[in-house]
């Protein structure tokens, strides 16, 4: 008597399938749980990110510097392996050795920046003639042109210089009352620095139970070392050629400016458009309208050839998202964070993508929306070499098909 045919079943469990064609699935088919439960879950994840977002806005005073010296340690943690494992230094001298490399870097760049903007207050009082010349020859081609200038006059009597000088002068007030953030940022990276010298066995821990999660930090802290490395290098390049070129053209304060240059490199997209303004200004004031102009275009130039055609070449395989994603992450965390929130935007959205995403093996289709085009070519080369190579269930059946 004919056994009767075993139905085939779904892989996820479900009844069994009636016999037909190939691939077709019966019309009849229920929905299962967890095809239902798909949109609630995905309110109660759009909730739970709002909720999260409203929380980091109310401290980012606290979390912006926090995670800025977690990057840094980060960054720096190579040095620590260096001297501990090839150099054989004790771990508390690797510790001081990193929290000087790392606070002498801060050093720099903070006061070169605050450096800056006290010169460029105590430049600009001394341009107040040449404003007020090039302001009447405007109000005099502007009158050719049939523009009243009484309009004019009532419209821009509120420019002159000293409101830019008042803005340097905030800036740097600013920068003054953010001492508190600094002894935050600085008293933070002791305790990363000195809890640094366990990340390795932490990690191991994690990764025997949890190893996608584990994996999924190595990631981040790579990426987010190389960006910083990537990002400083070229910015140096850039700073270096701005200033070239400044001198060139007889631009005051070319120095000043690229200092500038270098710290706005660190901002993605507009960066570039907020380091280009005031040399730009004072190009105006000091020379007129042909300096200005020969400015602009070497900044454009240089912004084209470095930061357009070759930085994201490197930056883009360091970071792994695409020009869309960082742009929106700028935005998006410049919102929660303020102004530190742009200069982590990139970070944070690594971050972000390394415990949402590549932690989680169902949600590695939304990887498909950030990740750049290189890194799309990587995993794709990955796939091909895993279908290539044989799996071991399949060694193990061979032995087995020839002995039958």
């Amino acid at each position: 008597m004919p056994s009767r045919p075993v139905l085939p079943t779904e892989p996820s469990g479900d009844r069994p399938v009636p016999p037909g064609r190939p691939g077709v699935v019966p019309s009849d088919r229920h929905p299962t749980t967890r095809d239902a439960t798909w949109p609630l879950w995905g309110v109660v994840v759009a909730a739970a990110l709002v909720i999260v977002g409203v929380g980091l806005k109310s401290t980012a005073s606290i979390i912006g510097p926090t995670f800025l010296a977690l990057t840094l340690v980060i960054t720096f943690q190579p040095l620590r392996r260096v001297l501990v494992t090839k150099a054989r230094m004790p771990g508390w001298f690797s510790t001081v050795v990193v929290l000087l490399a790392i606070y002498g870097a801060l050093l720099v760049v903070l006061g070169s920046v605050v450096l800056a903007i006290g010169q460029l207050a105590t430049t600009l009082p001394s341009y107040t003639s040449s404003f007020v010349t090039l302001y009447n020859n405007a109000l005099a081609q502007l009158s050719d042109l049939g523009v009243g200038q009484a309009q004019l006059t009532s419209m821009l009597s509120s420019i002159n210089v000293s409101s830019f000088t008042g803005i340097a002068q905030t800036l740097l007030s600013s920068v003054s009352s953010g001492l508190s953030l600094i002894v935050l940022l600085v008293t933070v990276i002791i305790f990363l620095a000195a809890d640094a010298a366990g990340f390795d066995q932490r990690l191991d821990r994690i990764r025997r139970q949890r190893s996608t999660l584990a994996d999924a930090f190595g990631e981040f802290a790579r990426r987010v070392r190389s960006y910083w490395i990537v990002t400083s290098v070229f910015g140096l390049i850039v700073a270096v050629i701005d200033v070239i070129a400044l001198w060139i053209i007889g631009v005051p304060l070319a120095l000043t400016w690229g200092v500038l240059a270098f710290v706005t490199n660190y901002i993605p997209n507009v960066g570039f458009v907020l380091g280009v303004i005031p040399p730009a200004l004072i190009a105006l004031l000091d020379g007129g309208l042909g300096p200005m102009v020969a400015v602009i275009v070497s900044y454009c130039v240089v912004n084209f050839v470095v930061q357009t055609l070759i930085q994201p070449r490197f930056t883009g395989d360091a970071a792994g998202v695409n020009p869309s994603i960082a742009f929106l992450s700028l935005i998006f965390w410049a919102y929660l964070l303020g102004a530190l929130g742009a200069l982590l935007a990139i970070p944070a959205t690594l971050f972000v993508k390394a415990t949402l995403i590549n932690a989680n093996p169902r949600a590695q289709w939304f990887a498909a929306l950030i990740d750049t085009d290189e890194e799309h070519r990587k995993k794709r080369k990955r796939d091909k070499r895993s279908r290539r190579s044989p799996r071991p269930t399949e060694r193990e059946a061979e032995p087995a098909d020839a002995a039958g």
